[in-house]
């Protein structure tokens, strides 16, 4: 996966490129403007020997073109030399603009270069030309060039040089606030947000810490005002559910007391009421021990699991009541030390789900030691349910988090035409 650059360096980046590209674009600048003094000294000094040309020289010996100072100068363009007239092809219809041609190659200079110039003396016009070869340039050119060139050369560097260093004082002086601020954040409590926000120097870094304060905040309340309520709640239904079960229990003395028992049907329906509250009793402690920050141990006992499972499925065979729904049970005898309580939400959740959303088909639910596996395929959906959510409801978050808390393997694969759902239970 590749790494993304970082604020930091991005910024450090783009200010450099910036940098070198207004460095690199001013040295070609001042090459072009040294190059262009050198072409207009030339100009000058052509006009210059023009003009004594004139003077010294008869309209009649200027029909005929001629040496003079080192420029050959002529009114016909015929007049001039062949090489001249070869390097230029036509001759230039604009006057005092100087044209050049050099034969050279990017990284050598060149050999030959010619000069050609049009200008108007009086009512005269005179073509101006002449080759420079680079025997004929003088060391002094030469020198002067160099020594531009090393200039402009020591000057983007140290432009260069000057722009990282202001460029690294500005990252440094702007990341440490943030750096500040990164770590304010990581290290945030909820005693923390209470206090005051301290001064990260910039404004948008106080309002950026002031909207974290405030989100956090926010979130904080929820979740206290969420877990006040859990614990509220479980606290408050902890007294019907004694009051249930002690009633169930009371009855179940009474009769042994006086030597009566129960039809059979009246002691389905507490046995019912039995095992509802025992559940609900269950849920609340669970609930309770997800809702602490740092929970204890959950109690646990040695219990059969083939049999916890069976008497669950048998608790919920009236979810499946006018289905056409076929029920495969297979387990093995188990022992295991475990929360029964934990272990009955979960296992209990799992099944209830592939209960409630199976509407036609068959369910398998195969225990094999501590593994639990269950795979309901439905032949017919609910419209009103998604078809990735047949045999999913609400109570497995509940069962991720507890399988999460407890360190458990759990899986849930939605299928086509249904789930598979596996749970190891840790020993």
């Amino acid at each position: 996966m590749k790494r993304p650059l970082s604020l930091k360096l991005s910024i450090a980046v783009a200010f450099l490129a910036m940098g070198l590209v207004i460095v690199l674009g001013y040295s070609m600048l001042s090459v072009q403007f040294f190059f262009r003094g050198m072409d207009s000294l030339l100009a000058s000094n052509m006009e210059t020997a023009l003009a004594s040309y004139v003077d010294t020289t008869s309209k009649q010996e200027r029909k005929q073109g001629q040496e003079f100072s080192g420029y050959f100068i002529s009114q016909d363009w015929a007049q001039q030399p062949a090489a001249i007239r070869q390097a230029f092809t036509v001759a230039p219809e604009l006057s005092a603009r100087l044209q050049k041609q050099a034969h050279k190659t990017w990284f050598t200079p060149p050999d030959l270069i010619n000069f050609l110039i049009k200008l108007n003396m009086g009512d005269e016009v005179f073509f101006i030309s002449r080759s420079i070869s680079r025997d004929q340039v003088s060391p002094l050119i030469g020198r002067n060039a160099k020594q531009s060139r090393q200039l402009v050369l020591l000057l983007s560097i140290g432009i260069s040089v000057l722009l990282a260093l202001i460029v690294w004082v500005l990252i440094r002086h702007v990341s440490q606030p943030v750096s500040r601020l990164t770590r304010w954040t990581h290290e945030l409590s909820p005693d923390q947000l209470k206090q005051d926000i301290p001064d990260f120097s910039y404004p948008e870094l106080n309002e950026m810490a002031a909207l974290i304060q405030r989100s956090l905040s926010t979130v904080h309340s929820a979740l206290e005002r969420e877990q006040q309520f859990l614990r509220f709640t479980s606290h408050e239904l902890r007294t019907p559910i004694s009051i249930i079960r002690n009633n169930v229990e009371l009855s179940h003395k009474l009769g042994q007391q006086h030597g009566q028992s129960l039809p059979d049907k009246q002691m389905q329906i507490f046995d019912r009421i039995d095992r509802a509250s025992l559940t609900m009793k269950h849920l609340t402690e669970t609930l309770l021990w997800l809702s602490r920050e740092q929970p204890q141990q959950l109690e646990k006992q040695r219990f059969s699991l083939d049999q916890l499972i069976s008497q669950i499925v048998d608790e919920m065979r009236y979810l499946l009541r006018d289905k056409p729904v076929k029920i495969e049970l297979h387990t093995s005898p188990t022992e295991i030390t475990q929360s029964p309580a934990a272990v009955r939400i979960i296992i209990g959740n799992l099944i209830r789900n592939a209960f409630q959303h199976t509407w036609e088909g068959h369910i398998t639910i195969q225990q094999q030691g501590n593994q639990v596996v269950i795979d309901n395929q439905c032949q017919l959906f609910n419209n009103d349910v998604k078809s990735q959510d047949q045999g999913f409801g609400l109570g497995l978050q509940l069962t991720e988090k507890l399988c999460k808390r407890l360190d458990w393997q759990y899986e849930n694969q939605p299928q086509a035409d249904g789930h598979h759902v596996s749970l190891l239970i840790s020993a």
